[in-house]
């Protein structure tokens, strides 16, 4: 029982470390305030979850995103986190935010900006644990004590090096995603501990059953490119542990196959419609220059100088890189094997991360599924920040166990290295300041400053590891105090690093803050019959997505998941046909661009708003058809855009649009209903016509005429229209799961079974 209050003891410590970590995050004291800087977290992610968390507290499944680039799916774009459990969890008890919100969760606060920032901070919080939890495996068969001391080294360096604590603040789809990288390491090397050691087949089967869970998370968090690392990594991992056990064990590939195969049905409800997104999307087509960018060469001084040139994704520390080298010169018997494989990973991870600066990706490219499909390849340092911190570990566990004679002269000789390591970084020193000085004394530009700075700091904590270790006679790397102490002087040199990186002071804790322009337009959506859609062209108050948060309906966007046909469309129509056709009534601009058609309706610094004085409406009716399969044909100034339509030439044949050639008719349109995903309309026409809406077509969407099921036309290149018979009509078009979708999950379901 004392054994196990010391453990959990260590769980909370390591669970509750990212809050000192972020402090100036969470602190009330206004003056220490800080907040994450402006950027991807804020522009792009924020708006997506939002979004999600509204839908959600008002009892609807966030399925269509009517609020960028005209309209587009919102569970099929992964980032939005739409079926990710910790975030429907915390959308629940904070509720939804946004002027359209109705529900506001259990808590009734909303989901503000903050919100996503405890959403980060909790997930350092998951990950440090599972490293954790990891790290101990790898001293399960020494004292309880020796194995936490090794899981807190490797639960400090994989957090809080420069990997995590980086981009994925910003991005914060890889770092959820990267959560779970060391929970589901651990969970398949226990579940193949179970079966190498013969033990009952339920013990197997719960940590299958986790196995599978942390693949379905990995998936919802919301990064496809990090959960391919995931994959890829377990499953060299797997194969690893078959080639080293006994009687060469065939059944580990046979498990990791199950469990990971369950992952992808625990999440296919969510895997499925991405996969078809994005074969829709502008990632569906790449080409080697588009994915191949990584790291320069020289940002890779971020190893010892963080932050210097670029970021430090890199950087894990000075008492990391000596304990890897412990571990690589003195590792012995089958830890070794488990070095080498580790030290391969990382290294793999490293020149992955440069991209296409190395032949090594063009091979990945070529060779493995899915490295053709993702771009910035320095997201692969998550290899190598992972596997460096399980080196560390390895590192700590040689220092905390007797040296065996025959490796003691090796051992000597590698501490004389470290003192000559540590003798030339010295004389460095002296280089640095030479040149600093220099520089000033003579009005130089000085290159030295930066570096010296971090090298200052860097020679101190080489210094300290170095005094650590010849401290390791007196048992120092064994006893409590000396453990906390190591487990202190690591956890200094990161903190002191990065704890900063992505934070800053503003005036507001958000960048939605709803000025005059969002005031106007809002009224201007209140006041108005029908709906319409702006071209906020990225200046409302919070970027491309803002729209989002103020409930307004923009064809401007912020996402790598964009509809391919759309963005084309976007590039070959004229502006003012694309306005009309995309049911655009307001345009916002610091350009003076007042014409006939547009007319300047508010102003406020440098925004202006001007109104598009011959916009279409969402929905209305034509009675003349053109078949062609060029789109350009609407650019033509001679084709009338208010009564024609183009469709398909293989829609020429097709009964009833065939006859709608230049019909004199009259007809009335009005929408009675509009939300995301769902438009109910009626229309009454003295003549078989056919009607036209704005709303961006894509599989899953489907209409009904009078409740009975109608057929949707690709109509006008990107967008939807439904044949309409004389009379009066009801019509109804709404988003669900595409047919495709039910399709991708059937050959998934007997390709598995």
């Amino acid at each position: 029982m004392r054994d196990n209050y010391k453990n959990f003891g260590i769980i909370a410590i390591i669970f509750l470390l990212p809050f000192l970590f972020f402090w100036r995050l969470i602190t009330p004291n206004t003056i220490d305030k800080r907040y994450i800087k402006e950027g991807d977290f804020t522009e792009q992610y924020f708006p997506l979850r939002a979004f999600t968390a509204r839908e959600w507290v008002n009892g609807k499944v966030p399925l269509w995103n009517p609020h960028i680039f005209g309209g587009q799916p919102a569970l099929a774009d992964i980032q939005s986190g739409a079926l990710y459990p910790p975030h429907i969890l915390q959308a629940l008890i904070l509720g939804g935010y946004s002027s359209l919100s109705k529900g506001r969760g259990w808590g009734g606060v909303g989901f503000p900006l903050n919100a996503l920032a405890w959403q980060m901070i909790f997930h350092f919080s998951i990950a440090g644990v599972g490293a954790y939890l990891l790290g101990k495996r790898l001293a399960h068969s020494l004292s309880l004590q020796q194995s936490m001391y090794i899981g807190v080294i490797v639960s400090l360096t994989f957090t809080y090096s420069g990997y995590l604590t980086g981009f994925p603040i910003q991005q914060i789809t890889i770092l959820q995603t990267s959560t779970w990288l060391p929970w589901l390491i651990w969970s398949l090397d226990k579940m193949y501990y179970h079966v190498l050691a013969c033990e009952p087949l339920s013990n197997t089967i719960s940590h299958a059953a986790l196995s599978s869970i942390f693949f379905a998370l990995a998936v919802l968090a919301g990064h496809p490119q990090t959960m391919m690392y995931l994959v890829y990594l377990s499953l060299a991992f797997t194969l690893f542990k078959m080639y080293h056990a006994p009687n060469n064990m065939g059944i580990l590939p046979v498990l990791w196959i199950t469990t990971f195969s369950l992952g992808m049905i625990l999440s296919a409800a969510q895997l499925l419609p991405t996969i078809e997104f994005i074969r829709h999307s502008l990632r569906s087509n790449l080409a080697f220059e588009d994915v191949a960018q990584g790291l320069p060469f020289a940002e890779t001084i971020g190893m010892l100088y963080p932050g210097y040139l670029g970021g430090s994704p890199q950087y894990i520390g000075i008492l990391p890189m000596v304990l890897i080298a412990v571990a690589i010169f003195m590792g012995r018997g089958r830890m070794r094997q488990a070095i080498h494989f580790w030290s391969g990973v990382g290294l793999i991870g490293l020149i992955l991360s440069w991209g296409g600066n190395t032949f090594l990706y063009p091979l990945f490219y070529l060779l493995i599924p899915g490295f053709g499909m993702v771009r910035q390849q320095e997201r692969a340092f998550l290899l190598y920040a992972f596997a460096c911190a399980i080196l560390t570990g390895y590192g700590t566990l040689i220092l905390s166990q007797p040296i065996p004679k025959k490796y003691r002269d090796t051992w000597q000789s590698f501490q004389r290295y470290l003192q000559r390591i540590g003798w030339v970084a010295v004389a460095m020193t002296g280089l640095f300041i030479y040149g600093a000085v220099s520089a000033n004394v003579h009005g130089q530009v000085n290159l030295f400053n930066g570096v010296l700075r971090h090298h200052i700091f860097g020679l101190i904590l080489f210094g300290g590891g170095l005094l650590l270790i010849k401290l390791r006679p007196i048992r120092l790397w064994r006893r409590w105090w000396g453990m906390i102490l190591v487990s202190f002087w690591l956890g200094l040199n990161l903190f002191t690093i990065n704890w900063q990186f992505h934070l800053e002071k503003r005036d507001n804790s958000s960048p939605y803050i709803s000025n005059g322009i969002s005031q106007f337009l809002l009224s201007k959506q209140a006041l108005m019959l029908q709906p319409f859609r702006i071209d906020s062209n990225g200046l409302l108050a919070g970027g491309n997505n803002a729209a989002i948060m103020y409930g307004l309906e923009d064809v401007t966007g912020n996402s790598p998941l964009q509809l391919a046909n759309v963005a084309d469309f976007t590039e070959k129509m004229s502006t003012w046909r694309y306005w009309q056709l995309m049911n655009v009534r307001y345009v916002l601009d610091t350009r003076d661009i007042d014409s006939a058609g547009l007319v300047r309706r508010y102003e406020m610094d440098d925004v202006k708003i001007y109104e598009v004085m011959d916009a279409f409406p969402r929905a209305r009716m034509v009675h003349d058809v053109i078949f062609d399969d060029d789109i350009l044909v609407l650019a033509h100034d001679e084709t009338d855009l208010k009564k024609t339509a183009l469709l398909q030439l293989d829609m020429a044949n097709t009964k009833n649009l065939a006859n709608l050639q230049d019909l004199p008719g009259l007809s009335t349109v009005t929408i009675t209903e509009n939300h995301a995903g769902y438009l109910a309309v009626t229309v009454e026409t003295d003549t078989d016509g056919l009607l036209v809406f704005s709303n961006i077509d894509y599989p899953g969407w489907h209409a009904e005429l009078n409740g009975m099921p109608a057929d949707i036309y690709r109509t006008n290149g990107i967008f939807q229209g439904v044949f309409i018979p004389q009379g009066k009509h009801s019509i109804v078009i709404m988003y669900s799961i595409s047919l495709n979708n039910l399709q991708n999950m059937c050959c998934l379901r007997d390709s598995l079974f």
